[in-house]
Formats: C-alpha cells, structure tokens, sequence
C-alpha cells in the first residue's frame, strides 16, 4: 500500500504544479499521429474446402497467445466449417504448434456444437471464445434463443452458456457484436430474421445467467467496440460529419446509464474518418493511461445494408457493380486518459497513469489535449523488407476479423473482401508506437 500512497501524492503535487503553470511534463509532446508497422503472419492458398482461410464473415478471437478463427464464407463461396483454426502469436514454454485445426466436439459427452455459420457476434471471454448468432447454409438467421456458445480453449472442447431467463432475452440476429465486459457480456445491434436493423442493447451477468436490456442506441451501426467500460459506436453522414456514441456501463445504477454523443467533423480542414462498412473498430493503448479507438479500413457506404444483405454481401456487391472505394486507412480516436489505478500490485509509475497527469498540465496551460479528435495512423517501413516478400501492407479491404492483443496495442487482421470482391486469406500483426 506505501506505492499506492506514494502514487496518490506524487499525482496530487503534480496535478497542483500544472494549476500554477510550472513543471510542463512533456507537453509539447504531440499524443498523434501514432505509427504503424505492418508484419504478415502467413498467406493461405484459395482452395476450395470448407477448411479454407481466405474468407469473409467470420471472426478472430485472441485468447492469451493464440488467435481463434471460426466461421465465415470462403473463397469458393462455400460456408466455412464448425473447425477452430487456432493460429499461435507468441511462442510460450509449451512449444504449441504454429497453426492447428480443432474439430468440434462438444465438453460432455452427447453434448451440442455450434453449426457452420457467418455473420456471427464473438469475443473472447475468460479463456474461452464467446458466439452469438449469425447466418446458417441456407442463409437463414440461426435461432438458438438467447443461448452463448463457449469454445473453451483450455479443453479445446464446446460449451453452452444457457440463460436463466430466454423468455425475456435478445432475439436471434445476424452482424451483431459481442463484448466482455467485468465478467459478463455485452451483445449490441445485428440485423433480426426479417432483415431489420437492431439498435438495442443486452447485457448478460455470468453468475446469474441474466440478460437485462440497457438504452437503446440513437442509431444501427456496423462500427462498435467496447473500452474501459464504455460502448461506443460510430456512424456517419456523407463526407462532411460523422457522430461517436457512448453508453458508459459502469454506472452504479441502471437509470443513470444513458446514450452520449460527440460529433466530429471530416472535411480537408479538420480531417477524419470517412463513413465505411465492414471496418475494424478496436481499443488500443501506448501504456501509462493513454486510450485510443483504432478505426481501420471498410468500406465507402452511404446507407447501412438493408434487407438480407449482411455488411460482407453488401462490400461485395458495391465492388462489383458501382465499384465504390475500399479504405485502406487507419484513424484513432483519442479518449479521455484513464484514471490512476492505487493497486499495491502495480509499479509506481504505471499507477501513476503519466497520460492523464500531462493532459491536466496541458489544461493549466491552456494547450489542447487531443483528446475527441481524430488522428491519421501514419505507416511505416518494415524493418526487415526481405522477409515481407514483398508485399508490406494488407491493402483496401472489408469484412475482415481482427482483435487487439493484451499488449493493447498489437492489433491482428485476418481475411475479408478486396475491391474486386475475392476474398483474402493473409494474416497481419499491426504494432502501434
């Protein structure tokens, strides 16, 4: 507790010296643009299996060093199979395999799988990986209730997570997103069995087995993520403006929780994301504090897909017929640094949170802290151009998976639909400094 105490003050002298104007801790430091290097994990072939990884609609899941995919449409326009490809990130003592298929097969004996889909919500939960939902063979919304299907990567094995209340829980939907959250989960927006776009929002205690709606959202996105406790979503108008909204979860009690917005403008004279579909949007970190939302490539669209079509059938139409741009951009959003963490298990410096100690300086002096405003990623060379082969960036795309490592600040890519509508079957790793 004497470094959480220590941490305490020196945060308070600190945060006293930046309201008289002295002690400018690195404040004319700029906090953007962050910088990205690109490394390629591997390149699978377009065969025509249904064990194919070049596909689209499917989801990646990272689970301490190893990233989980399942489900989506492959390259042959065939739905891909119940199979987890398990690819390893980080070598660890065990000497697992670089890359492996697990076949589906349930924890108990004559217990259920998840059939093959696409268009499903996932997260990673605990040490397992979490799925909602999603479209069957025959294109169909899947309608297993409420249930949460579990593939839990310590048994390499399936599980069901069945709600004590289905009754009163979120419908079967298509293109919704799943989050963890403090030991529960957070499911949001989709598209229902007759094609009509959700907005609402669900959150399911683990313990207790409950589901209990939260406000709806203002708007019906494909743009969502989950960061330190709050929801956010983005959505857009033309080329001129776009919105962020938040819903903060930690709120003590359920009345108090409640939709905010912050608009932002994206024109030549304050630059920002343009509106797109089948983006990434994911919560990264540079340490000590600092928070960002990374808002990766998609798609140009100027309506949200309507009817059955999913975000992964509208990118492909668009490329085909109108040939709209595909984005091969990156943007980040800076949020409000967190607050210091008094743990007695945390060093000094890291309790401290430097971030949120320089932005009260920057305050004092009447210096713009940067954050709610957008900033460019700028990319950089790889370090070893040789072992690229040639290729250095992932290049325009949509409907491709990706998650955040623990680091928060390594991000991975996988799959998804070029400008011309194939499907790609390249993995990348994106480091941000």
């Amino acid at each position: 507790m004497a470094e959480a105490a220590a941490a305490a003050a020196v945060y308070e002298v600190v945060e006293t010296t930046a309201q008289i104007g002295v002690g400018a801790y690195m404040v004319a430091k700029p906090t953007m643009p962050l910088k990205a290097t690109f490394s390629q994990i591997v390149t699978s072939s377009d065969d025509d299996t249904k064990l194919s990884l070049s596909r689209s609609g499917h989801t990646l899941c990272i689970v301490k060093n190893k990233a989980y995919l399942f489900g989506g449409e492959t390259a042959a326009g065939k739905l891909a199979s119940n199979d987890i490809h398990a690819v390893t990130l980080e070598p660890s003592e065990k000497g697992e395999p670089d890359y492996s298929v697990v076949p589906a097969v349930p924890d108990v004996e004559g217990g259920k799988v998840p059939v093959a889909r696409r268009g499903h919500a996932a997260c990673a939960f605990n040490i397992c990986v979490a799925i909602f939902g999603g479209i069957d063979e025959g294109g169909e919304v899947i309608n297993e209730g409420s249930m949460i299907w579990l593939f839990n990567a310590g048994k390499s094995a399936w599980e069901t997570l069945e709600s004590s209340n289905p009754d009163t829980g979120p419908q079967a939907r298509r293109d919704a997103h799943l989050f963890d959250h403090q030991n529960s989960l957070v499911l949001y927006g989709g598209y229902n069995v007759a094609g009509e776009s959700l907005k609402d929002v669900w959150h399911l205690d683990y313990m207790s087995r409950n589901w209990t709606q939260l406000p709806d959202a203002p708007i019906s996105t494909s743009n969502a993520t989950l960061s330190d406790g709050n929801l956010y979503i983005i959505s857009g108008e033309g080329g001129i403006s776009g919105d962020l909204h938040f819903l903060p979860l930690t709120a003590k009690a359920a009345g108090e929780r409640s939709w905010h917005n912050v608009p932002f403008p994206t024109n030549p004279l304050v630059p920002g994301p343009l509106a797109r579909t089948g983006a990434g949007l994911l919560p990264v970190s540079t340490g000590y504090g600092r928070q960002y939302l990374l808002y990766l490539f998609g798609a140009r669209s100027s309506t949200p897909p309507e009817g059955n079509a999913s975000t992964e059938d509208q990118s492909e139409h668009e490329s085909k017929d109108s040939q709209p741009q595909f984005w091969s951009d990156m943007w980040t959003y800076q949020l409000p640094s967190s607050q210091p963490q008094l743990k007695p298990t945390t060093n000094i410096y890291e309790a401290l949170k430097p971030a949120k100690i320089k932005d009260a300086i920057r305050g004092a002096l009447g210096v713009d802290d940067g954050k709610h405003s957008w900033g460019e990623v700028e990319v950089l060379p790889p370090a070893d151009m040789e072992s690229s082969g040639g290729k250095v960036h992932p290049g325009p795309r949509a409907s491709f998976a990706c998650d955040v490592m623990k680091d928060k600040r390594t991000v991975v890519i996988w799959g998804g639909v070029n400008p011309k509508g194939d499907r790609e079957g390249d993995g990348w790793m994106i480091k941000l400094e």
